[in-house]
């Protein structure tokens, strides 16, 4: 599943003048080791790097991205606690707290807490209302889910994941036809993308009254950030 996409821009943002030596070393220890994948040495220096300056709600984020890496979930929704109770404008950090109670700690009702926050933030980003219309597809609210995802395409027409969701919920709700233009747009998009090309080809199958191939929509592929 993908995370902050801005994770290395965080650890490398420009540090500010206020800021103690110490506090940089750690910072830059913190990004040297995460760059040369030893994140439990990185997780110790942003441990160090807070300890000094414990309301960075940038670095909390920073600090909840590593623990994922590590897999420690629990202390990776502490972290993410941290840096929104610091800092409750930052969408993105909303946004990756609610990927963590979805993907990984299946908590459905949280996670849409959490990105309706995020969208009060920033209610123009397209992938945000996808990873919404995935929690909501995966508390079997379709319509609520569809209507997620119209607002993601409408935000962004070319977003093929979104075409792609859009038709799994219409094949869910019998849809068919409707699932199959939403599955070609999504092929049209990305041409080689195989679950693509098998969606359509469910639909298709559909259509003919054939009994379609067992679909299994996967609740926590296709999150984005």
């Amino acid at each position: 599943m993908k995370f902050t996409a801005l994770f290395l821009a965080l650890l490398l943002a420009i540090i500010m003048p206020s800021l103690s030596e110490d506090a940089d070393y750690w910072l830059a220890q913190t990004a040297s080791d995460y760059q040369n994948g030893s994140y439990s040495l990185a997780l110790q220096d942003i441990d160090e790097y807070l300890a000094l300056n414990s309301s960075d709600a940038l670095r909390w984020m920073t600090k909840a991205n590593l623990e994922l890496k590590l897999r420690r979930y629990g202390e990776a929704l502490e972290s993410f606690d941290q840096a929104v109770r610091l800092d409750g404008s930052n969408s993105q950090a909303w946004n990756d707290r609610a990927l963590l109670l979805s993907g990984y700690l299946r908590e459905y009702e949280e996670a849409l807490d959490s990105l309706n926050r995020s969208l009060e933030q920033n209610p123009n980003e397209a992938s945000t209302w996808y990873n919404k219309a995935v929690v909501l597809e995966n508390m079997d609210l379709h319509n609520d889910s569809l209507a997620s995802l119209e607002r993601a395409i409408k935000l962004s027409t070319e977003f093929a994941q979104a075409w792609n969701l859009e038709g799994l919920v219409l094949m869910s709700l019998n849809r068919y036809q409707e699932a199959l233009s939403s599955f070609e747009k999504a092929v049209s998009l990305d041409s080689t993308n195989k679950g693509y090309l098998e969606n359509r080809e469910r639909a298709q199958s559909a259509l003919r009254e054939e009994p379609p191939a067992k679909m299994e929509l996967h609740r926590v592929e296709g999150s984005v950030n």
